[in-house]
């Protein structure tokens, strides 16, 4: 049995300078860990995903920086927003194969939703009804026999107050069309600072661990995690495997990763 194997990193709220904190600690120095890590143990990805919240509300200078650092890794990268993003400008700065929808590795097909729409201010968002019409068209019209779903917002609740408040507003909308396609064998997300393995409808769903510093689980207000372990820079790695099923390991990236 062959498998697949991918990555994904999330939320890494990059500054518009490299010094700026964001909670108090340094993103930028928690995103070099989590690429110096990938680059040393996971050289052999075939794909990572970067899935949201990639910088803080901080410009083309961020993307720019980010997307050098990308150029330096050895696995294909695609990129997705989350709702601190500016789309347009990840468009405007990330090249073909950054900015992809959707793309096959082997027996699985791959698609990147944008759930930035209809924002509220305080975080939540949406799949925009051109987005929905995409999901629906590529699960009625395949290109592989599996099918894998990224998007940013969390489309179930993480039993946390505060975080499902601004979870995916139109998540029923998502899963009415999810449920018309048996080939959807995962749905990942990142948003919600924290790891998760759930289950809806009898699709998994994974959500990666941030990059930038994590939010204490089963909250009802936001709190920063206090767990050292758990505040650790972190990513997944997935082994998809060509008979659909899906594994997933979380990886710890520590300080001394970066020379």
């Amino acid at each position: 049995m062959s498998t697949l194997k991918l990555l994904q990193a999330t939320d890494l709220h990059l500054q518009v300078t490299p010094d700026t904190t964001y909670q108090a600690e340094n993103p930028e120095q928690r995103w070099q860990q989590v690429c110096a890590h990938m680059s040393q143990h996971a050289p052999d990805a075939d794909l990572l995903i970067l899935s949201g919240d990639l910088v803080h509300h901080a410009g083309e200078v961020a993307y720019q920086r980010l997307k050098q650092d990308i150029s330096q890794l050895p696995m294909p990268t695609v990129w997705l927003p989350g709702n601190h993003d500016d789309t347009a400008q990840m468009q405007a700065v990330g090249d073909a194969q950054l900015n992809r929808t959707q793309l096959i590795l082997g027996r699985w097909q791959v698609l990147l939703l944008d759930s930035t729409a209809e924002p509220d201010g305080r975080g939540s968002g949406a799949l925009a009804e051109t987005e929905l019409a995409f999901l629906r068209q590529q699960l009625a019209e395949p290109q592989a026999e599996y099918i894998l779903i990224a998007l940013h917002h969390n489309p179930v609740s993480v039993q946390s107050r505060w975080q499902d408040a601004i979870k995916l507003q139109n998540a029923d909308a998502f899963w009415e069309v999810v449920s018309t396609s048996e080939r959807v064998k995962g749905v990942i997300f990142g948003h919600v600072h924290q790891h998760w393995l759930l289950n809806h409808q009898g699709v998994p769903l994974f959500s990666a661990p941030s990059v930038a510093p994590a939010f204490k689980a089963h909250a009802d207000e936001f709190q920063l995690e206090s767990d050292p372990i758990l505040n650790t820079p972190a990513y997944l790695e997935y082994s998809l495997a060509d008979t659909g099923q899906i594994s997933v390991n979380k990886i710890i990236c520590p300080a001394d990763t970066v020379a």
